[in-house]
């Protein structure tokens, strides 16, 4: 491939609203092609959570208080109340471990639950229109704010470091710990491509260079996949490298009296083993930035690291600013793209009702074609007309009642454009938080190493015809010497005389 690299002479003066450049991210981030990758990606991410989930919880037992008798604690040498006491603590310990599990992944756990029924707050349709009846006080605005917009904009974000949050937890055991590491190394081959894809897209057109195509950008990610995958995982990877040398040292710390010797001298430098875990994963926020590296400079798995943490440890606080103006710009956005895939379907499922007879008819009713609609952003609720706070199962139920077999098929089917239609929504702020990180590296690139906003790595394709090998120059006769060029003789005009 023939590669070469576009972009102006990096000569334009760096202006002090150059934040405004994350203002043109929504018309990017709304490309179909990037909602499709944004969609495809949150189910696959899901159905691999879901192989594991199922797994690692099935092979969990409950634990029962007839495992835990004193009477196995006393054979190892306990009296009676250590004994009981002893029995009590490990029960107790091992329900919080079983919690846990089934808290992520059990038939409801927080891994386990498909998207379109994860819990993302109100319904914006619902809530701008007054028919949830929640004031609209500051209070009330800054929880929801907080606590559903913020999650939802950052998702791809909160959806990586969850797990590796929840690997700190005391809770947590050896087996609880490897699902999470699964759950982890899942979710960064799934965005290794559709994250990469999305912000290669995003590259280009930020750029102001031509539109790439999807195959384009999906074979640019493919061939650079390993970078992809690799450059939020050597963070990772050295954190738990860290880990293994603090247990190694545990093991000195067993031994008495050399152990106590041991913590009291190298204490300071396990202390700085711990500050280098914190910087390795507090700079995993900016994570998002090892995809956008790769995604416009065409590089490789080091050059994606020490950039997204030297921009980030440079300029800490551009980096700030720069997330604070995405993030208030992106809750608004995704606010807006919410309120309209939610009036847009309504607004379909009103329009029908209109039609005169509906309601007389039980079986008939639109409402039967929205039992299966996604629950995630009250869809369903707004779909089937429930009051605020009651209970829409009791309402899915009574419309069952009355159901025959092919009630069952349009509801699913319908429920399924509708679901399809919710991803895409719900892709938005997928699209939109890789869309604006790569922006922001591009504004923290030309504050850091004084590269113009417009300069993004591109492939040329190679030509169609392939170049036809050069031609051998003519061979001498064998013996080495050359014959003499003799003209061919010319015959003489018709009724003449020959030449003299």
């Amino acid at each position: 491939m023939a590669e070469e690299r576009i972009g102006a002479p990096l000569n334009e003066s760096q202006t002090y609203w150059g934040w405004t450049e994350l203002f043109r991210t929504f018309q990017i981030a709304l490309d179909p092609k990037k909602l499709v990758l944004a969609a495809a990606g949150i189910v696959v991410m899901w159905l691999g959570w879901l192989a594991l989930s199922t797994a690692f919880y099935a092979a969990r037992t409950k634990p029962v208080d007839a495992d835990f008798q004193p009477a196995a604690y006393e054979a190892r040498g306990l009296t009676v109340d250590e004994a009981k006491k002893r029995a009590a603590e490990d029960f107790v310990a091992a329900q919080a471990r079983y919690q846990l599990i089934e808290d992520l992944a059990g038939p409801h756990g927080a891994f386990r639950v498909a998207p379109w029924h994860e819990n993302r707050g109100p319904n914006p349709f619902q809530l701008a229109t007054g028919q949830l009846r929640r004031p609209w006080t500051p209070g009330h605005s800054l929880d929801w704010l907080l606590t559903d917009q913020v999650p939802v904009l950052i998702e791809p974000l909160v959806k990586l470091l969850r797990p590796i949050v929840l690997l700190l937890s005391p809770r947590a055991d050896g087996w609880n710990r490897i699902y999470l590491i699964l759950i982890t190394f899942w979710t960064l081959l799934v965005w290794g491509v559709f994250g990469g894809a999305i912000t290669r897209l995003a590259a280009v057109q930020l750029a102001g260079k031509d539109r790439p195509g999807l195959s384009e950008a999906v074979r640019f990610v493919i061939a650079r996949y390993v970078s992809y995958v690799s450059a939020p995982l050597v963070p990772l990877a050295c954190v738990a490298l860290i880990v293994l040398l603090c247990v190694l040292y545990g093991v000195i710390h067993l031994i008495p009296v050399v152990g106590d010797i041991a913590d009291s001298i190298a204490w300071p430098f396990l202390v700085l083993l711990g500050f280098g875990q914190a910087v390795l994963l507090i700079g995993m926020v900016g994570y998002p930035l090892m995809y956008a590296t790769i995604s416009a400079e065409g590089s490789d798995t080091f050059d994606a690291l020490s950039r997204s943490y030297n921009y980030v440890l440079q300029s800490p606080w551009n980096y700030i600013w720069y997330s604070i103006v995405a993030v208030i710009y992106g809750v608004v956005l995704v606010f807006f793209v919410g309120f309209m895939g939610s009036m847009v379907v309504y607004l379909t499922k009103w329009s029908v009702s209109q039609t005169p007879g509906t309601e007389y008819f039980a079986s008939r009713r639109v409402d039967n074609l929205f039992i299966f609609a996604p629950t995630s952003f009250g869809w369903r609720d707004l779909l089937l007309s429930v009051e605020p706070g009651a209970d829409s199962e009791a309402r899915v139920a009574a419309l069952q009642s009355n159901f025959y077999s092919w009630n069952y098929f349009s509801a699913a089917f319908v429920s399924l454009w509708i679901t399809l239609i919710f991803l895409l929504v719900i892709g938005f702020a997928y699209s939109y938080y890789f869309t604006a990180f790569t922006q922001i590296y591009f504004l923290m690139r030309r504050k850091v190493d004084d590269v113009d906003l417009d300069e993004v790595y591109l492939e040329e394709d190679e030509p169609d015809e392939p170049h036809l090998p050069p031609v051998p120059p003519a061979s001498a006769p064998p013996g080495g010497t050359t014959l003499p060029m003799v003209e061919a003789p010319t015959s003489p005009p018709v009724g003449g005389s020959p030449p003299a």
